[in-house]
């Protein structure tokens, strides 16, 4: 089975300001990405990687976010801080089994898109899963349905180093990832959060979980 690392996600109470701030710590501004319709968000992505990048993500002032959960969360931050992250997979159905069998809650998939400034639509679909302990921790799973990918059109000058994820039950969280074939580390912590680490021409520029 072929489950990736694709993107992560740093959330923000507002695009521009999170964008320039990440762009004087990296040297790298991120690219216009667009509006997420009907889920309250917008972003702005870089790449760090041949086939990740970096998602900054922000609620959308052109649409409601009352009931928007994921909106509603970082409108109410302070500042930016890793969110979450997502996978890609060759085997999307499969995966969903995977997870269910691990004892996930696995969630509609879901169909979204967005139109890039150039105007070109990107097309895509995923899927969330859902544990009551490891929250935001199990990354959501997409399939690119054959658009370019954006790590491919992304500005470049920043390359992920290290993902880490931590959690007092490690153990657990291990077994969970290991069920749904994802390589990620996952090391103890008095409490759940992640550490992304990028090398940029300003040096190693680290990021973490609020």
């Amino acid at each position: 089975m072929d489950v990736k690392l694709d993107h992560i996600l740093l959330g923000a109470p507002d695009l521009d300001a999170a964008s320039a701030a990440f762009a004087e710590v990296t040297g790298v501004v991120p690219t216009t990405g667009g509006s997420h319709p009907g889920f309250g968000t917008r972003n702005k992505l870089a790449s760090i990687g041949p086939d990740v990048f970096w998602e900054v993500m922000a609620p959308d002032p052109a649409q409601d976010i009352k009931g928007r959960a994921r909106a509603e969360l970082i409108a109410g931050w302070s500042g930016p801080a890793l969110l979450t992250y997502c996978v890609q997979t060759t085997d999307f159905e499969g995966l969903m089994a995977r997870a269910a069998a691990a004892g996930l809650e696995v969630r509609e998939p879901m169909a979204m898109s967005r139109t890039r400034p150039d105007g070109v639509k990107l097309s895509w679909r995923v899927v969330h899963f859902h544990h009551p302990v490891f929250g935001l921790l199990i990354p959501f799973a997409i399939d690119w349905m054959g658009s370019p990918h954006p790590a491919t059109t992304s500005p470049a000058g920043c390359v992920l180093r290290s993902f880490t994820v931590m959690h007092p039950d490690a153990a657990g969280l291990s077994a969970v990832y290991g069920a749904m074939g994802l390589d990620v580390v996952v090391q103890g912590g008095l409490r759940g959060g992640m550490v992304a680490v990028l090398d940029t021409s300003n040096g190693a520029v680290g990021f973490v979980s609020p």
